[in-house]
């Protein structure tokens, strides 16, 4: 390293010296993978809450017109619509 100039480092002295920046790399990959292993999970629970808001509307869209919101029976036919059961 240049901050030594010339002279010769001990083993210790270069674990010290290189140590920090290894464990900075090593753990910046590490995020990085694990942010990258979280994009399929990301993308499914995405595309099964865009599932069953299409499912509530279309079903809500023929129900009873006095009740207010979408309904436990329609929410739970939803989501077994978009869990293909």
């Amino acid at each position: 390293m240049s901050d030594h100039g010339a002279q010769q480092l001990t083993a210790r002295e270069m674990v010290r010296a290189h140590a920090y920046p290894v464990l900075a790399a090593i753990s910046t990959l590490s995020l990085l993978a694990i942010a990258l292993l979280q994009i399929p999970g990301a993308v499914k629970a995405h595309r099964y809450n865009q599932c069953i808001d299409t499912q509530v509307r279309l079903r809500q869209a023929s129900n009873l017109a006095g009740q207010e919101g979408p309904g436990k029976l329609i929410y739970l036919k939803a989501v077994q619509h978009c869990e293909g059961l």
